[in-house]
């Protein structure tokens, strides 16, 4: 008796759609010039994995490192400023006397200082790390290793509009 195959019903992307911050064609071909001649800002490793989590939709319904509007809500209510659960904020930290004083896109970088990513700088806000590590993580404690590494970030969160435009490379070895 033969069996008849079936379609898999997938379940919907959380929050409704599945995003997709990668760019391709022309638009990556023009976006990968460009990206060589703006400003640029080389991202922590944790910031990088957010951000590859952000262009494969890993972490929808975000499609940008939180704004000033959905962090302090996540932070009070693990909500999203529309009310979509999210426990932690997904944030971008810089510092300060990296952004540019010039322009309103940067070009975001890894490590090797490979291009991986075009934001839109939309906004840029000051956040108080101690008040972070208590509200998410429930501890102040500098031995907890993400507060440990807190202490080392940017003073400032910037958010905009991402255009990702190559995946970071990982090695094995």
């Amino acid at each position: 008796m033969p069996k008849q195959a079936t379609k898999a019903n997938l379940i919907a992307p959380y929050g409704g759609t599945l995003v997709n911050l990668m760019v391709d064609g022309e638009e990556r071909q023009e976006l990968v010039t460009r990206s060589s001649r703006l400003p640029s800002i080389q991202i922590s490793s944790r910031a990088l994995c957010d951000l590859e989590l952000l262009a494969t939709g890993a972490f929808s319904p975000l499609d940008r490192f939180m704004g000033k509007a959905d962090y302090e809500r996540v932070l009070t209510e693990m909500r999203l400023r529309n009310g979509i659960l999210f426990p932690i904020p997904v944030t971008l930290p810089v510092d300060e006397a990296a952004l540019p004083t010039y322009g309103e896109q940067i070009t975001l970088c890894d490590a090797r200082n490979n291009n991986i990513a075009v934001m839109q700088i939309e906004e840029v806000y000051h956040y108080d790390p101690q008040r972070e590590a208590r509200l998410v993580l429930g501890s102040t404690d500098p031995r907890h290793p993400l507060i440990s590494e807190m202490v080392r970030w940017g003073k400032v969160y910037v958010s905009g509009a991402l255009k990702v435009i190559n995946l970071p490379n990982y090695y094995d070895f």
